[in-house]
């Protein structure tokens, strides 16, 4: 073939692929109705963001690909998520996972200079095709942006995830050797790489939380919990939409749940009986988020169990009577929630308990429930007639401690709480 006769192949294939296009930087805003230059609640109204591509194609998810979550779709209103095809002109290393935005050009400019966040996509996978050339499939709720064709672009602090994350790998390399100074300097350059991402905080927090001088046990919270692991950890709940599997989103609300159960523990309004501590309250939105990933993580329904027997302990009524001023309608209010926290833990305990009977925390927890439902019940005062609710709790109660005392390791100390219990009921 001679070089002229294969011309218009070349040409025909040039414009079936389009042409490639450079690195463009825009603007992207996420509040329309606002001044572009505002900044009364500090909120960045616009965004720096390269434009990779362009929407082709939407559809709904299939059925097999939603996990039947779609059961009013009889009622006329179809609430599975949208997929959308993105022909993509600049890829610097799209992959699975990332969250992609959908902007709509501000007709204001004749060029691509700014534009307005009309929805946002998780990318779920990048392919190549014989005459489109590079494609990506995402996933989102998008309304009414889809009656159009939108650019997509991702934020310009994204361009740092490749050498952000092999910093972090190189935090996970120290710190396996025990070389802590190495992985924390890995760890703090990862994040300055790639400051939106939350799995550097959460490995950091976790280095932070083990070298402390006395650290939490496997079973109680023992010792002064580190404020730089908190600190960590909160930095990557805020950050948590940014993990990059779901696998990595339930490992750290396992230990953000167990971290913040302690320090509910050492919080002075605990302790005093003077009100509710805001780490429970975290602890259980965390614990949520993680189920809504893995409904049934055993680690969670277990950590999560803890976390709503604390707060059956501190809506204690007697604690809000110690209270100036408390009114019964408030006692009231509290012993409600009181009870609706021992029912969720007990929900959490069963569902764990089919997993795995022979866990010793699961034992730990339904013992301390009874031992404490049994004093209250009974006023905590021993006599050789016991009302039949008071002794159904206190034979729950020893049940478990004997349970507990079975399966624990050697290794683990015990707990002091079940001894001071194990003594009240009266038992062996």
């Amino acid at each position: 073939m001679t070089p002229f006769r294969a011309f218009p192949i070349l040409a025909s294939l040039f414009l079936a692929f389009g042409t490639p296009q450079a690195k463009e930087v825009i603007y992207a805003f996420r509040d329309p109705g606002m001044p572009k230059s505002s900044k009364q609640d500090d909120k960045p109204r616009k965004e720096k963001m390269i434009l990779i591509g362009e929407t082709m194609m939407f559809d709904k998810v299939k059925p097999i690909e939603y996990e039947g979550q779609y059961k009013n779709l009889e009622l006329g209103y179809d609430i599975r998520p949208d997929i959308v095809t993105v022909k993509v002109h600049y890829d610097p290393g799209i992959r699975p996972g990332q969250v992609l935005y959908l902007i709509e050009k501000d007709f204001d400019h004749e060029t691509f200079k700014d534009g307005n966040i009309v929805g946002q996509i998780e990318v779920k996978s990048v392919f190549q095709t014989a005459f489109i050339g590079k494609q990506l499939r995402g996933i989102g709720y998008l309304g009414i942006a889809k009656e159009k064709v939108l650019s997509v672009a991702y934020p310009l602090s994204s361009e740092q995830t490749g050498p952000a994350l092999v910093e972090r790998k190189k935090g996970d390399y120290h710190y396996a050797r025990n070389e802590v100074p190495e992985a924390i300097q890995a760890y703090r350059k990862s994040i300055r790489l790639d400051p939106s991402s939350p799995t550097a905080h959460y490995r950091l927090g976790i280095l932070y939380l083990n070298e402390s001088p006395d650290p939490q046990g496997a079973a109680t919270c023992s010792g002064i919990l580190p404020m730089s692991a908190g600190a960590e950890f909160a930095s990557a709940w805020k950050k948590r939409g940014r993990f990059e599997s779901d696998q990595d989103m339930i490992r750290f609300a396992r230990e953000y749940v167990s971290f913040l159960n302690c320090k509910s523990e050492q919080s002075p309004s605990f302790l005093k009986g003077s009100g509710v501590p805001e780490e429970l309250y975290r602890a259980e939105e965390v614990a949520r988020s993680g189920f809504q990933v893995s409904r049934s993580d055993y680690e969670l329904l277990v950590r999560s169990a803890e976390t709503f027997y604390k707060f059956y302990l501190a809506y204690t009524p007697k604690k809000v009577q110690q209270r100036t001023g408390s009114s019964p309608e408030e006692s009231a209010s509290l012993r409600n929630k009181q009870d609706k926290s021992w029912e969720i833990a007990e929900r959490l305990l069963k569902e764990a308990r089919t997993d795995n009977e022979t866990d010793y925390r699961i034992h730990r927890i339904t013992a301390l429930m009874n031992a404490k439902r049994f004093l209250e019940v009974s006023g905590g005062i021993r006599s050789t007639t016991i009302a039949p609710e008071a002794a159904f709790f206190r034979k729950k109660a020893l049940s478990a401690i004997q349970s507990y005392k079975q399966y624990k390791p050697k290794n683990v100390p015990g707990d002091r709480d079940i001894l001071i219990m194990e003594k009240d009921l009266g038992g062996d």
